[in-house]
């Protein structure tokens, strides 16, 4: 069953086994098993449910309803945009639908460098083909012209070039993946894992934003909040959940901000944040691209990522990627924006999606919203660098006109020399765009209550019945992708939790 904040305007007061907080990867999957295992489950998420005949693939509509702060969620110094759904099923609703599993070395990386051997190399490995099966992963057959262009490009100077799996079936090209998929093509929690929560008994409760966690020291008694607006976010009514069991899968910025409110999870809660930045390239072709039609993000080159169980995910790689208008206009990098607007149709894009270290940090404001503290790495800026000349040498090789590179000060790219300038152009906050997609690590899993939040079984360092079950559990970047990660633990520790 879903309600919506509307069906309980006066508030409410309820009592469940278990209360999962969050509908995302991480949280839907939990739900589920929860409920399929007998257990009385309410799952309590902000944003609004959001079927596909509400889907108007129209940025100006779906940006308020399917994203947190309509897509203009900031570090406190403005220099990243960090994305995430505020929706029924979370961020699975409106991301690329990449299907990218965790790799051996970043296992055996955490293992080595953290501890973090709770969960072996072959239990990863199948409960990632368990998750891929539920969403539908399957190879991505065709690429557009716009991630074709990559790709040719990548050959011509000797990179790499691969197609992703994703979690679309019956794909119809739309290319409106990132406001929604009005064909449920995109095989999101919301049409997966949360159907299967809702058919077992389990409460679907929108538009609930939950503030803070009741206890009494080690045991959770309910968790707290106020019903929501689910497109300005003004709070209503009151609600208390009681329950036997929590799942906390508010993500990497509101988790730890939840747990910082309640004063649980002790010192390391909010830091050893990741947020994988990445930095679009555009490039102008003479003839058309049609970026915005077809799948998005379907072909990526190698660049230099590697991973190793030294470093983890280290190095770049280069994604096709495209959005619509109103998102590629507030994103183009340098340049003339009126005369890139006019020929959007011969603009082909990427993202430079470049792994960082745990640097950053989530802390709480005076009225509850949170303060995202990052700085660019050297390492990063370095990597960033290669990663951007990278992307004008294959897309020159491809055949365009010109190329922008997201820095301030950098001049249209139209032959290989111009890449020179990437040498004496500062990398800074706020020179340029920066986005990402794929926050990590502020509730780090790990043996020790000194530098992690939740031990290896993802429950949290004192306490007795309360779980983390999203990205910010893992020690670094899990992978260039999160989506099927975040399941895999998701399944895994809820099946330890039940067992």
């Amino acid at each position: 069953m879903i309600r919506s904040a509307r069906e309980v305007a006066g508030g409410f007061e309820r009592r469940a086994e278990v209360c999962v907080i969050g509908s995302g990867a991480g949280g839907a999957v939990s739900a589920a098993l929860m409920a399929e295992a007998g257990h009385d489950v309410i799952v309590l998420e902000e944003g609004a449910h959001v079927p596909r005949t509400l889907m108007t693939q129209r940025e100006e509509e779906m940006y308020p309803l399917l994203y947190r702060d309509q897509a203009q969620q900031y570090t406190k110094d403005g220099a990243v945009a960090v994305l995430q759904g505020r929706v029924l099923g979370g961020s699975t609703v409106v991301n690329m639908a990449d299907c990218v599993p965790i790799e051996d070395a970043v296992l055996e990386h955490w293992r080595q460098q953290f501890g973090c051997d709770g969960f072996t190399t072959a239990q990863v490995h199948d409960a990632a083909a368990t998750v891929q099966s539920v969403i539908g992963a399957n190879p991505i057959a065709e690429h557009n012209r716009n991630n074709a262009l990559l790709l040719e490009g990548g050959q011509k100077i000797g990179l790499t070039g691969r197609a992703f799996e994703h979690n679309r079936v019956g794909c119809v090209n739309s290319g409106y993946c990132l406001i929604g998929c009005a064909y449920d093509a995109k095989r999101s929690a919301a049409l997966t894992w949360l159907p299967r929560a809702s058919d077992a008994g389990a409460l679907l409760q929108t538009e609930a934003r939950v503030e803070r966690l009741e206890h009494d020291g080690r045991r959770v008694r309910a968790a707290v909040g106020h019903l929501v607006d689910p497109v300005t976010g003004v709070p209503g009514a009151p609600f208390r959940v009681a329950a036997e069991r929590f799942v906390l899968a508010g993500g990497a910025i509101h988790s730890p901000l939840i747990l910082l409110a309640s004063k649980v999870g002790g010192s390391a809660v909010g830091r050893h944040l990741s947020l994988q930045p990445q930095a679009p390239v555009a490039a102008l072709f003479e003839d058309e691209v049609r970026q915005w039609r077809g799948v998005p993000q379907s072909g990526w080159l190698e660049g230099t990522g590697t991973v190793t169980a030294e470093a983890g995910l280290d190095g770049f790689w280069l994604e096709g990627v495209a959005g619509g208008p109103g998102q590629a206009a507030s994103s183009i990098p340098v340049g003339d924006p009126w005369e890139m607007m006019r020929r959007y149709g011969d603009v082909a894009a990427l993202l430079c999606l470049v792994p960082d270290r745990p640097g950053g940090r989530v802390k709480r404001r005076r009225n509850g919203r949170p303060a995202i503290q990052y700085a660019f790495q050297d390492r990063w800026k370095h990597h960033l660098r290669e990663a951007l000349r990278t992307a004008g040498r294959a897309y020159l090789a491809a055949g365009a006109q010109q190329v922008l590179l997201p820095l301030a000060g950098a001049v249209p790219v139209t032959r290989e020399r111009d890449l020179d300038q990437l040498d004496a152009l500062p990398i800074r906050p706020n020179a340029g765009p920066v986005l990402s997609a794929h926050p990590q690590g502020s509730c780090r899993m790990g043996p020790s209550s000194q530098h992690a939040v939740v031990d290896l079984d993802l429950k949290v360092h004192g306490s007795d019945n309360l779980w983390v079950m999203d990205a910010s559990v893992f020690p670094t970047t899990s992978s260039t992708h999160t989506m099927v990660p975040v399941m895999s633990f998701a399944w895994l520790a809820t099946e330890r939790l039940l067992g």
